[in-house]
């Protein structure tokens, strides 16, 4: 590793890259001298960093010139953890406590097949689970198909462990079996391994591994199945069976992903089955799409709509897709079709029945009818609305950004004016000034809501004004109004605010 490389590692880098409380126990961690045996191999540094736990943490980190490419660490909080602040640090500043030791490849290269079988039996001895890898590589070797039992049974020992770095680390090493057989051009063999792998994870990772997956890092390996099955459908001359299979496996995974509330589980599983799943596939995926919308919610059923509607539109059949739309669809997609039909007055009567308690999909709706040209209807809806007790301040932002982006200041006005006063933030007290100042009237505006603020007493925003129009003198005076404790840090803001604009003051 050429240290002149690795001029962006600084402690202030490592203080950017943790949070605050992670940073402050590292650097604890590093100067009670908790890491231990630290070694750099490469652009790779590691090591064993002791806490409160008698066995030690195992600390990893992958460099590149430009940033960190990996981390990883073996204790149960994840993520950029204290431990892994404590041997970046030890790094920064004792580089030469590191063991610095040549590519693992060049090291091996140096023995011969007689000592490279005697290393790897030394290594069994001390660490007997690692005959798994030893069972998993053998099975894979000299060109031979996988042996699907050993595979299943790796997979099977990787998900029964306890911790969530060790799953995750036995799964990769599975992952590197199914990469050796594609780069061997074993297309079958690799979509074997990789199907497995991602079958047996969207078989229980909802109910069993969802909650310890603090990072997605074993959600991640679900994705890179996803992309390895992709790359073998395109690169590999399978047969019709095994395709099917594969797309099987990838249609479960998006299932799955739906059924946990859409967490990104299993990445690009549905744009791979659009790209490869023929005619006679989807007959099969679709009914496996069909056996769940019955036992789905609202949001599951319209994701599962969404996929059958979106493979007709795929092929061109735009009619079929609006069937299943009447037929299957949610109130929401219902109202979205009755917008693109041309039929705004229906999509607005079913929107006040049904949709009064969803703000966000009222103001799609909204956002779709103006774009089809029926902004009056969104106008009314979103009007009604906001005067009733059903009222959201996306509503009365929405008005007051469609009248400004037509021209209609006064309406502008209106709406932008009564969302300030009923929700005070300064983003809102900003696009107040614009649209009062295209309208010549911003000083009475101003002096008018200002005196409304001083009279419910709501020193707070009254601050944040105050500092925005870079008048720290009035901020410093309304600061006693600021009541204690609270989470907005109004007094370190004022502080601040004054350090720069008032000199020599402390």
């Amino acid at each position: 590793m050429d240290g002149s490389n690795l001029s962006w590692l600084t402690e202030e880098y490592i203080r950017q890259m943790a949070d605050g409380q992670s940073f402050e126990r590292g650097m604890n961690y590093y100067a009670g001298g908790n890491i231990r045996h630290p070694i750099r191999q490469g652009m790779e540094l590691s090591g064993e960093c002791y806490g409160s736990q008698p066995k030690p943490y195992r600390v990893r980190v992958v460099l590149n010139n430009n940033g960190i490419r990996e981390a990883s660490c073996t204790c149960p909080r994840g993520g950029f953890c204290k431990h892994i602040v404590a041997l970046l640090l030890t790094y920064v500043h004792e580089p030469d406590s590191f063991k610095v030791l040549a590519s693992l490849d060049a090291m091996l290269a140096r023995l011969s097949r007689e000592e490279l079988i005697s290393l790897i039996g030394d290594m069994l001895q001390r660490e007997p689970s690692l005959s798994a890898v030893v069972d998993l590589a053998v099975a894979t070797a000299g060109g031979q198909s996988p042996d699907m039992a050993a595979l299943n049974r790796e997979v099977k020992r990787a998900l029964s462990l306890d911790d969530p770095f060790e799953i995750e680390m036995a799964l990769r090493n599975i992952l590197r079996t199914a990469e050796r057989l594609a780069r061997k051009e074993d297309w079958p063999g690799a979509g074997a391994a990789y199907q497995t792998v991602l079958d047996a994870l969207t078989e229980i990772y909802g109910n069993e591994l969802l909650s310890m997956d603090d990072d997605g890092a074993i959600a991640a390996i679900a994705g890179e199945c996803v992309e390895g099955l992709s790359e073998c459908l395109n690169r590999g001359d399978c047969d019709r069976n095994t395709r099917q299979a594969w797309l099987m496996s990838l249609m479960e995974a998006e299932l799955a992903d739906i059924e946990m509330g859409g967490i990104d589980f299993a990445g690009d599983a549905l744009d791979t089955i659009f790209e490869h799943a023929g005619e006679q596939d989807w007959e099969l995926l679709r009914e496996c799409v069909c056996e769940h919308i019955p036992k789905s919610g609202e949001w599951g059923r319209e994701r599962l709509v969404g996929i059958l509607v979106a493979w007709e539109e795929k092929n061109g059949r735009y009619e079929q897709a609006r069937r299943l739309i009447q037929e299957m669809g949610t109130v929401e997609q219902r109202a979205f079709l009755m917008v693109r039909d041309g039929e705004p007055g229906r999509a607005v009567a079913l929107a006040k029945q049904h949709m009064r308690d969803k703000p966000g999909i009222v103001m799609r709706l909204a956002g779709a009818l103006a774009d089809a040209g029926a902004g009056e209807h969104a106008v009314a809806l979103l009007t009604e609305l906001a005067g009733s007790q059903d009222s959201h301040p996306g509503y009365l932002e929405w008005l007051a950004n469609y009248h400004s982006r037509n021209g209609e200041l006064d309406e502008a006005l209106k709406w932008q004016r009564r969302l300030f006063e009923q929700y005070p933030t300064l983003a809102s007290f900003r696009k107040l000034r614009q649209v009062c100042e295209k309208l010549g009237i911003w000083p009475q505006v101003r002096n008018e809501i200002l005196k409304v603020l001083e009279r419910k007493k709501q020193a707070g925003i009254l601050i944040e004004i105050a500092l925005d129009e870079g008048d720290v003198a009035r901020a410093l005076e309304l600061l006693p109004g600021i009541p204690p404790g609270g989470w907005h840090d109004y007094r370190g803001k004022v502080a601040r605010a004054a350090k720069k604009s008032i000199p020599g003051r402390p």
